[in-house]
């Protein structure tokens, strides 16, 4: 099942949900932007969320980035859901819903399919 948060009308708008990356961790991902040139006017990205902390994260710097970078871009959020018991990624879609983040959650059984696969 497929479900999409609706985008902020203004993505230099304050979301919901606040949440401030250290300045430390700004500082770092912003300096590998610019050196690598990662980010341009108009670029459309989409981050691929898995809700651990690497993926929020960068999620959190991304959006503060967004609001304060001179370059306007827009920001997207994915995550499979590999429909096991043991992962359940389900609670990020209100989460991300409540940053203002169009958000793709697609669910597929990845596990299963691949085991299939495998035992040919």
């Amino acid at each position: 099942a497929a479900a999409a948060a609706q985008p902020s009308p203004n993505p230099r708008a304050k979301p919901k949900v606040k949440v401030k990356p250290t300045k430390k961790l700004l500082r770092g991902v912003g300096q590998a932007i610019r050196d690598w040139g990662m980010i341009e006017e108009g670029d459309r990205l989409c981050l691929g969320l898995s809700g651990g902390k690497d993926s929020l994260s960068l999620l959190h710097v991304l959006l503060d980035l967004q609001r304060r970078a001179p370059v306007n871009f827009t920001l997207a959020c994915c995550t499979v859901d590999p429909q096991t018991p043991s992962f359940d990624p389900s609670p990020l879609i209100p989460y991300v819903e409540a940053l203002g983040v169009t958000y793709h959650y697609l669910g597929d059984a990845i596990v299963d399919r691949a085991r299939a696969c495998m035992d040919g």
